[in-house]
């Protein structure tokens, strides 16, 4: 039995594109993986909460020391964490807000990425991830086309999520990309993203 671990972050509930495509991701991963046990995480409609005081305090504390809001974010981050190190596969749907990953999905990560549990730190700048052994494919949808230069330089979703992942030990991961949304060409893209996954997936 394969584990595959589906995480939606796009508030927009009724035609977000990385939805769509991530959903017939999964559709065609399940149909070519029949093995495959789907966990369907949506960070929307089941939102996490933002870093604060509680989590710092607890995250920083010693086991019995923290104060029950501190073991309260902690329990939620180890909850968390296990659900990735459960899952073989990672699909995760990523729009661009504001260039950059939605709150939402950021919020996660930060409850995932944490010294001694999921990484850890090995010298003056250096660290090693400590969840290994995963795939992940990241669905990313855009307005404009960042694919090229100088709109390239304006991306900072696809090089944040890569970094965050690698931090944890996620090297392997592949981004299907529907660029340009609000652009004419936006069918071409989306037709594009489509054979991606249809080549990955199946």
């Amino acid at each position: 039995m394969i584990k595959l671990l589906h995480i939606q972050s796009s508030p927009n509930l009724t035609n977000s594109v990385t939805r769509i495509l991530s959903d017939e991701f999964v559709a065609q991963w399940r149909a070519s993986h029949p093995e495959t046990e789907v966990e369907t995480l949506d960070l929307a409609l089941d939102p996490i909460p933002h870093w604060g005081p509680d989590a710092i305090g607890g995250f920083m504390a010693k086991d019995g020391e923290r104060t029950p809001e501190g073991q309260a974010a902690v329990d939620l981050s180890e909850k968390l964490i296990r659900q990735v190190e459960d899952a073989k596969i990672l699909v995760i749907a990523c729009p661009m807000y504001n260039m950059s990953m939605p709150t939402q999905l950021k919020s996660w990560v930060d409850h995932l990425t944490r010294a001694g549990r999921t990484f850890r730190f090995t010298g003056q700048g250096q660290y090693k991830g400590l969840i290994w052994n995963k795939k992940a494919f990241v669905i990313l949808s855009r307005g404009g086309d960042y694919s090229q230069p100088p709109a390239s330089a304006s991306d900072f979703q696809e090089p944040l999520l890569r970094a965050n992942l690698g931090l944890i030990g996620i090297t392997d991961v592949t981004f299907i990309r529907a660029e340009g949304q609000r652009l004419q060409e936006a069918p071409s893209y989306i037709a594009k993203a489509r054979e991606t996954i249809a080549w990955v997936a199946g």
